[in-house]
């Protein structure tokens, strides 16, 4: 949700996480995705839309990826290649951050605690409104 978020309204939300993220449903899970979007052979137009992937060229806030490199629900393939877009379309101002054993579900106190200092920082850098100095030029 927040790779499509991002892609798809660019300003609005000034930066962003994304976790384990599928990036192209094409990819994910056949029997639990076909029965929401059918099989990718017989609703190509479906899984395009609805596949982050494809949307990359809109990418203008921040971004963190964090993805466990053992993930055995959301192969760390998915991030790879959004990865390999993000190249392609020469974009800046995200971040891939990789476990190199995790699964999809984190298990180990010290990823977990990485992960979320890094969410920590970005939000603290990115959305926290910057003070202005006072009237008179004073400090706030």
């Amino acid at each position: 949700m927040t790779l499509m978020a991002l892609f798809n309204a660019p300003k609005e939300f000034g930066a962003g996480a994304a976790l384990r993220s599928v990036t192209d449903w094409a990819h994910y899970n056949h029997g639990y995705t076909a029965r929401i979007l059918n099989q990718p052979q017989q609703d190509t137009l479906a899984y395009r839309r609805s596949s982050p992937l494809y949307f990359a060229e809109g990418l203008e806030d921040p971004l963190l990826m964090a993805h466990g490199m053992v993930d055995v629900n959301v192969h760390f393939q998915d991030i790879v290649r959004l990865t390999e877009r993000f190249i392609q379309l020469g974009k800046t101002g995200w971040e891939l951050a990789v476990y190199p054993v995790e699964d999809h579900g984190f298990v180990r106190p010290s990823s977990w605690t990485d992960e979320y200092r890094r969410i920590f920082e970005l939000f603290e850098t990115q959305l926290t409104p910057r003070r202005s100095a006072a009237p008179g030029g004073g400090s706030p």
